[in-house]
């Protein structure tokens, strides 16, 4: 197989595996991956279809999903404080790491 076929078969998956929305404690948030950054957000005031969670941490590392996971905690509860979410997110992103739940 050559890097161009790799490359083409990479793309497809991604497309196939893009998750648009997702519901945490009973609220729709859109969904956006980006890259090149170090962090996420997630908002907490909007209203119907304009909730989102973004990440923009470096596609396919440790530091991405521990990057959602952090902006999931936020969507799931956002009593919480931002130093438990820091290292609850840290600690199942590490052990999930650890797994092998890793993207393509």
């Amino acid at each position: 197989m050559t890097a161009m076929d790799h490359s083409s078969k990479l793309k497809k998956a991604r497309k196939q595996r893009q998750v648009r929305t997702h519901t945490f404690n009973g609220r729709k948030y859109k969904i956006d991956i980006g890259d090149g950054h170090t962090d996420g957000l997630c908002d907490q005031y909007a209203t119907g279809d304009s909730r989102y969670l973004v990440s923009m941490a470096a596609p396919h590392t440790r530091n991405e999903l521990i990057t959602i996971i952090h902006e999931s905690l936020h969507a799931s509860n956002w009593a919480e404080t931002e130093s438990v979410v820091d290292r609850v997110s840290d600690e199942i992103g590490r052990l999930l790491w650890r797994l092998g739940y890793k993207r393509p």
